[in-house]
């Protein structure tokens, strides 16, 4: 069934090699998400081990973060501005992670205000790039997945300030 924001792929333009890299990160994506979700769940029951749940989930997630949007820009050549959104989305996750991890870090009220506002403002810049991107079928998948990401680390980072 096709959806509103799906797009028509033409098929002498798509990467295939790419395309295939791009499923296998969604799914990698989920699993580590999920894991870090259970430690946060554990954190709250006051559970033993939530932290090692909680580096074991958020570790990976940096990692494939870091990796695939590495590997996505050298087979699809992102423009500057995709690559230093993604950038910015894989610094915030380890600062959520880590405050996650290291309560002190949490509490400085000013650090994770900031950190809000920066996750505010990339959720932002990717909804209005991907509204004026939406024909080209590769930079909207990309701003899709960010949008995601984005919204994950936003609800890491809200979850720590209240």
């Amino acid at each position: 069934m096709e959806q509103p924001l799906d797009y028509q792929k033409d098929f002498k333009t798509v990467h295939l090699e790419a395309d295939r890299l791009r499923k296998i990160g969604q799914l990698l994506e989920v699993a580590p998400i999920l894991i870090l979700s259970a430690g946060m769940l554990m954190q709250t029951q006051g559970q033993p081990y939530w932290r090692s749940v909680i580096l074991l989930g958020g570790g990976i997630s940096v990692l494939i973060y870091t990796i695939f949007s590495y590997f996505m820009f050298q087979l699809e050549r992102y423009t500057t501005v995709e690559f230093t959104l993604g950038l910015f989305s894989a610094v915030l996750f380890p600062i959520g992670v880590s405050g996650l991890l290291f309560p002190e870090i949490a509490e400085n009220f000013e650090f994770m205000t900031y950190c809000i506002y920066g996750c505010i403002a990339l959720f932002s810049v990717s909804i209005l790039l991907f509204i004026a991107n939406i024909t080209d079928a590769r930079a909207s998948v990309f701003y899709r997945s960010l949008i995601a990401r984005v919204m994950v680390v936003g609800a890491i980072l809200l979850r720590l300030w209240y």
